[in-house]
């Protein structure tokens, strides 16, 4: 269910921001550092928007690694520590 409502969500932005873009068609000067081009706002929005995309998913990933890594540390402790419970319960039976 949550991977639904996160999908919809997206979604929904997606056709925001087609919107938008549908909307906004007028030239506007952009200046970097070094250079100035003029491009439309539609396609401003369209690249702002992907980029914003990326990073957030980038950061997504990053942090699913993170959380993966830290459940495998986790599990082989608890595999580690169940297999030294059942040796001591034998021994402490044996005696």
């Amino acid at each position: 269910m949550k991977r639904f409502i996160t999908l919809v969500i997206i979604i929904v932005l997606f056709a925001v921001a087609i919107i938008l873009g549908l909307k906004n068609q007028q030239p506007v000067n952009i200046n970097y550092l070094v250079a100035q081009s003029e491009i439309r706002l539609s396609t401003l929005l369209a690249i702002n928007f992907m980029l914003g995309f990326i990073v957030s998913s980038c950061f997504g990933i990053l942090f699913y690694l993170r959380l993966s890594m830290k459940s495998r540390k986790i599990r082989k402790e608890n595999k580690k520590q169940d297999k030294e419970l059942r040796l001591l319960r034998e021994t402490s039976e044996k005696v």
